[in-house]
């Protein structure tokens, strides 16, 4: 029988999931509440003819030289670790590491730390031997673009195959001798450097390809790390005890959240010892140990690493700067930054560009108010349109408990700056991407549990209504009277008609200044107030935007677009009329925004939009042949245009 020794690579920085790893290394990370790990040395301490067992460390090395110490003294057995003065990759620190504690092993069985599975390590180790293996590497079935090509005696021919999409696992078995086929003059090579030469020297290199229908995750980034999570809760764990147990103490913390008025939804890793909120709403995050917030509001994805946290400033404190970890991940000094404040702020939100002038490129760092649930969906909502396939800024980093956000800078073109025949040469890509939302986005929101704004309801209207009479009407205008029985009763028959129709999934402010362009391509921005109502409502924000003007017949040309767009997917378009009737209650939605924004926040930039607007709320009455709301308009006009 082989004398084995189990060895786990843990020696890696994770730039990749940083700012996680600023304070801990990667092996350290919690998985289900266990370090990493100390789940991998549990795998491979469940080995036969185990003669040692240990890993490497170089990243915050004595934490995980520490971490070695203590799984050893709790399970009575030497953990030996192989501490490197800098990263020797895996050829060179596994080759440094058994020189070190191999002892008399003729086996090597290694694990990257960063790999969760529920494969059974023993069968792999039966494959090894029964097929007398020189290296057996389990492969899994996941339908990556590029595997690991095998032939049918399982010989490996190519660990970069477009043929295959078979993965590698981090997994896998080698005899000690294979270590020798790395080159000497080489301080850091590649395992897969010994695989290969060894393969040509006639030695079997095998894969060993493993069952589908087991879980297999690595964890390097963020969206991994967490998404692990969420997978792993569904899954009927039969391979590792330890972590079968840990996934059932995250489903007992989780009920126990949900006890004290915290909605829980999609994948959560929860620690020990937290503090959050009742009113809060947990989605795709995983919270550390001994975590501490202060106010309720939805936390999603992203990684919170513990400790008591301060609430954070407001964005638009003059105080309020990015948070140091931004700056670490993007592995760019503070003081190298260069800040750009970009033109358009948000409600409760602030933007930055910072260019990295060594690079030559630039991130948009954006703070939100925690207060407003809605800014906070703005990652989730991110993630959920980048499934779906409409086209979204890459999220580099978001720290929630703080309200932070990093991500790409799309450029400053949007397609309210374009030219007019520009903007009607792109009209069909944003009309396509709007019919995939409303076709196919609602079902995958639901199955992934989106977190989304409230829906429209008879409420909702009511309240767009209100917004449009208050802050339009009378602080504006100050003409409350032009809002007769006759008006009233059209706005009510809009709003019947709009509840009326199939509910789907809405951008709910699709205007061409949330059309981010670059290179000929469209991008959504400021999606975040996504949530159900009638499809109309979005394409009237889009041809009816007051920002700018379309002709009548361009309008019904990009209307027919897209309800053929909709009928592609085999689903049934809005009756024909409806882009106008979604058109005016869209209108009263935008006037009354205006309104407050200058009136109330001192914003004169709205003010300029106000003619615009009237006319598009004429022309919309006069379409759908709604005489109130033709009056209104017109009268509201003439007023306006007589007090500029």
């Amino acid at each position: 029988m082989s004398k084995i020794c189990g060895f786990v690579l843990a020696a890696g920085e994770g730039r990749r999931i940083r700012p996680a790893t600023l304070l801990r290394p990667k092996a350290l990370l919690p998985f289900c509440g266990v370090p990493l790990l100390d789940l991998a040395l549990t795998e491979l301490l469940a080995l036969p003819d185990l003669t040692c067992l240990g890993a490497n460390a170089c990243y915050l090395g004595e934490q995980v030289k520490d971490a070695c110490a203590r799984f050893g003294e709790i399970h009575g057995i030497d953990v030996h670790c192989s501490v490197e003065e800098h990263l020797l990759n895996h050829g060179g620190g596994i080759r440094k590491g058994v020189r070190e504690f191999g002892g008399d092993a003729d086996t090597i069985f290694v694990h990257n730390v960063d790999v969760i599975h529920d494969y059974d390590l023993r069968k792999i180790l039966e494959f090894h031997e029964s097929n007398q293996a020189d290296v057996t590497a389990l492969l899994i079935p996941n339908n990556r673009e590029k595997g690991v090509e095998i032939d049918d005696g399982c010989n490996i021919l190519d660990y970069h195959s477009s043929k295959s999409h078979l993965t590698f696992s981090g997994l896998y078995i080698l005899k000690r001798d294979i270590l020798d086929f790395l080159p000497e003059d080489e301080d850091a090579p590649s395992i897969l450097t010994a695989f290969q030469n060894a393969a040509k020297a006639g030695r079997k290199v095998l894969g060993m390809v493993g069952e589908d229908d087991r879980f297999w995750s690595d964890v390097g980034t963020p969206a991994e790390y967490i998404r692990a999570h969420g997978k792993i809760a569904d899954c009927g764990l039969t391979g590792q005890p330890v972590l079968h147990a840990a996934v059932l103490e995250q489903s007992y913390r989780r009920f126990a959240l949900e006890q004290k008025g915290i909605q829980c939804t999609g994948a959560l890793g929860l620690g020990e010892n937290l503090n959050i909120p009742a009113g809060s709403h947990l989605h795709n995050v995983v919270i550390w140990d001994n975590t501490s917030l202060k106010a309720p509001g939805l936390y999603a994805d992203g990684i919170i690493c513990g400790g008591d946290l301060p609430a954070p400033l407001p964005p638009n404190d003059e105080k309020r700067m990015p948070d140091p970890r931004v700056f670490i991940t993007m592995s760019m000094p503070a003081e190298e930054g260069k800040y750009e404040e970009p033109l358009k702020q948000g409600s409760g939100r602030r933007y930055c560009r910072i260019q990295n002038p060594k690079k030559g490129t630039g991130v948009i760092w954006s703070a939100y108010a925690l207060s407003r649930r809605e800014n906070s969906a703005f990652a989730p909502v991110a993630a959920f349109l980048c499934k779906l396939g409409v086209p979204v800024a890459d999220i580099y980093l978001h720290l929630p408990e703080v309200g932070e956000l990093v991500m790409e800078d799309l450029g400053p073109t949007d397609l309210l700056q374009l030219g007019h025949d520009e903007r009607i040469k792109l009209l069909p890509q944003v009309l396509e991407q709007a019919a995939l939302l409303h076709t196919k986005g609602n079902k995958i929101a639901r199955a992934d549990a989106v977190p989304l704004q409230p829906s429209f309801t008879p409420g909702y209207y009511e309240w767009e209504r209100d917004y449009f009479r208050k802050n339009f009407i009378q602080d504006v205008l100050g003409r409350i009277e032009l809002w007769d029985d006759q008006v009233a009763r059209e706005c009510r028959s809009i709003r019947e008609r709009l509840l009326d129709e199939p509910v789907v999934l809405l951008h709910r402010d699709f205007q061409s200044a949330n059309i981010k362009v670059r290179d000929g391509k469209c991008y959504w921005i400021d999606f975040q107030g996504m949530r159900l109502g009638a499809a109309a409502y979005d394409l009237a924000s889009l041809l009816y935007d007051p920002y700018l003007e379309y002709t009548a017949e361009e309008r019904m040309n990009a209307w027919r677009q897209y309800r053929d767009f909709v009928k592609a997917a085999g689903e049934e378009p809005p009756a024909e009329e409806l882009l106008h009737i979604a058109a005016i209650e869209r209108l009263m939605q935008a006037l009354g925004a205006y309104g407050k924004l200058w009136k109330k926040d001192g914003l004169d930039w709205y003010k300029k939009h106000i003619s615009r607007a009237l006319r598009h709320l004429q022309q919309a009455a006069t379409a759908t042949k709604l005489p109130g709301f033709q009056r209104l308009a017109e009268t509201a006009l003439k007023h306006w245009i007589a007090e500029q």
